[in-house]
This record gives structure tokens, sequence and C-alpha cells, in this order.
């Protein structure tokens, strides 16, 4: 027996009581939170002298179907919390793939076998298992809302991947430049696209994505500690925050430093010739921040007068995070200048980099039993070793 009030979805503003009483259930939409929590202590009264009919009400209303809820779980759960291009994504995920297939079926009659089904569709089309599995997810969303509501018990999509074999593969990143393909790119940059070399240059040496790149601020460069701090970042024109939602500082090199020391200073003469001043933009057009559009386009330029394969701009940061890690560098300063959440990331994309020359450093293991200055020998070995002694 129970009787719940939930917003609906939630900051909608919309009310809904739930009632659970002897194996039955029902909902209904009451108008504000004060007359849903008046009329559910009614009804928990009711409910505890026996007075309450199951039946007397209207008849409880039809389960929503996938399509219906789903859109609730969008534009409730995703679109007021998360980045438009994420809304956007998951709503072009739900109606590719899952509205086809599950969109009018009620949600309390949809089994897994309609899910394996649709997973198994969007895996026939070609499609990678990153994608099957960015699906599955978005599916798993609105599931999960509807058994907080007590609309379904459990959630289908749970484990399915695993069943089918068909989990994210872990890959390494596409493709990244050598030292000296960096070197080459930096070096036509600089002849052929002089300025744009700076943006470059600070890409190569921090490996920031490219919304972060773009909304790079002054005020962001601490020039005694000689490090940048990330704090936000351009998406379609809007200036955000960071992907992962917290700030990061990112060391510069001195090759760097300075480029940026002279980059300033040159802005600050732009500005005076200008009338306005030092813009707050270190890369930008006419006081805004640089198109991720127009950055790509000139990095394919680049590319090719370079004579360069075609990688991805993201493959900047790949590069950088390959370079430092194949030096030697320890994989989590690489994680923290990456800014990922965990270092499981870093060693999930970029193990592969790490370098692994120590071998000796497992003698260390043999302690006192090793002489520092002489590799260990096995005891058996040792006895061999010994002279046989000649009976007197």
């Amino acid at each position: 027996m129970g009787v719940k009030v939930r917003e609906k979805p939630p900051g909608s503003g919309v009310w809904w009581i739930f009632v659970n009483h002897n194996g039955r259930r029902k909902s209904k939409k009451v108008g504000s939170e004060e007359a849903a929590l008046e009329a559910a202590r009614k009804i928990e009264a009711r409910l505890t002298l026996g007075e309450f009919d199951m039946d007397e009400e209207k008849p409880e209303p039809k389960v929503q179907t996938f399509k219906e809820y789903a859109e609730l779980w969008l534009h409730g759960h995703i679109k007021p919390f998360r980045r438009d291009t994420t809304f956007e994504r998951y709503g072009d995920m739900l109606k590719r793939f899952a509205y086809p297939k599950i969109g009018k079926i009620p949600m309390d009659q949809i089994k897994r076998k309609h899910i394996r089904e649709m997973l198994l569709e969007v895996n026939r089309q070609g499609l990678s298992r990153s994608t099957v599995a960015l699906v599955k997810d978005v599916v798993s969303g609105p599931f999960g809302m509807a058994v907080d509501d007590e609309i379904v018990q459990s959630n289908p999509t749970t484990g399915i991947l695993r069943r089918m074999n068909l989990s994210r593969r872990k890959q390494a990143p596409r493709d990244v430049l050598n030292q000296e393909e960096v070197d080459l790119f930096l070096a036509t940059c600089r002849e052929h696209e002089r300025p744009y070399y700076s943006m470059f240059l600070t890409a190569f040496r921090t490996g920031l994505r490219l919304g972060e790149l773009v909304g790079l601020m002054w005020e962001d460069i601490d020039w005694n500690g000689r490090f940048i701090r990330v704090r936000r970042a351009v998406r379609r024109g809007v200036v955000g925050g960071t992907k992962t939602g917290r700030e990061r500082s990112v060391d510069m090199t001195d090759q760097l430093f300075q480029e940026l020391e002279a980059l300033q200073k040159q802005r600050r003469r732009e500005g005076i010739k200008a009338g306005t001043g030092l813009v707050p933009y270190l890369f930008h057009r006419r006081g805004e921040p640089l198109s991720q559009n127009s950055v790509r386009n000139v990095f394919k330029r680049v590319l090719d007068k370079a004579k360069l394969r075609r990688v991805r701009i993201h493959d900047i940061r790949h590069s950088y995070a390959s370079l430092l890690l194949s030096a030697g560098v320890s994989p989590v300063y690489v994680k923290e200048q990456l800014g990922h959440t965990n270092i499981s990331m870093t060693v999930d994309i970029y193990g592969h980099w790490i370098r692994s020359t120590d071998r000796g450093a497992v003698n260390y293991l043999d302690g006192s039993e090793a002489h520092p200055a002489a590799p260990y020998t096995h005891p058996a070995e040792k006895a061999k070793a010994q002279p046989h002694e000649i009976a007197p």
C-alpha cells in the first residue's frame, strides 16, 4: 500500500499522484504540488480506513507508448541538463532506430526480445558496435525513468549487449602524427597560414579539444606558473563549460610560452591601432571566437600543403597524448593534462603507447636475495657452480 506524489516530467510544474494498493496501481494528474499533496493525504487516510475503492475513480489511463514516454524523458531529463548537441544526438537516435521498432508499443508491454530485435537491426545496417551501444544507452533512459515511476518493474535493456556479444570494443584513436610529422605540419603552417600558427602550436602542445582551443581567453593564462586554465568550450558558437564540466590546468612548453607572449604583444598593438583594446579571446575574428568549421578547413589545407595524410583535427589531441606516453611520461600526468575523469580512460585509449622498456625493474622484487651489483642467480644454479670437493 502506498501513495506517492511526483512532478512528471521534472521541472514541468505538472504533478501526479500514484496509488499502489493490493497489487493494483492508479495514477492521476493533479494541478499544483500543494493540491497533489493534499489529495494524497486524503487518499492515504481512506486507504487506512479501508474506504478507498480503486474503481471509484476514472479508469486508470492507458500506459503511454515508448515514443510518448521517451519524448517526456528527452525534454524533461536531457534538454534541461545536458548540452544541446547531446539532446539532438539522442533525439536523432530515437527517431532513426527506436521509434520505428518500438515507438507504438506501450511501455509495460515492451520485452527484452523487442530490444534485442531492434539492436540486431542496427547491427545489420553495418554500423559500429559503439553506435549499437549508444542506441541501447539512449533507449535505456526512458525505461530507467519508468522504473522510478513504477510503470515497469525492470529495465529490459540491462545487460542485453553482453548476452548479444555486442558490447563496445575498446578502440585506439584512428590515427596520430609522429614528432617529425608534427614538426612538418607546424613549419608548413608558419609558412602558408601564419595567422593560425599560434593556434595550432597551442593545440599540439596542450592537447586541448577544438572547442576548448577556440574558447581560450587571455585571462586563462598564468604567466608566472606557465600554465593555461581550461575553463570553457565553444560549441556551435555558444560559449559553455568544458566537456566534463570541470576546469583543469595544462602546462605550457617553453616554446608555447614564448609564442603566446609574442602573440599577446601583437594583439595589444592591433587593439591600440583599432581603438578596441585587447580582445579577450586569443584566437578570434572580429572579436568573436573562430568558428570550428573554419579551423577545420585551415587544418585540411595545411595537411595538403605539407603532403601529410588527412587526419581528423581531434587527432591532434591523440598525437599529443601518444608523443608524451611514448617518451615515458607518466599516464597519470597525461590524464590530468587531457582532463580525463579517471586513469582507466587514459589507459584504455592510449595504453599501447605507454612505454614498457623497464623490464629489468622486475628484479627489485628479489629484494635482499639479489646482490645490488649482480644479477640474481637461482639457488640450484649456485650449487652447480660450486667446485666439487675432493675426498681426502
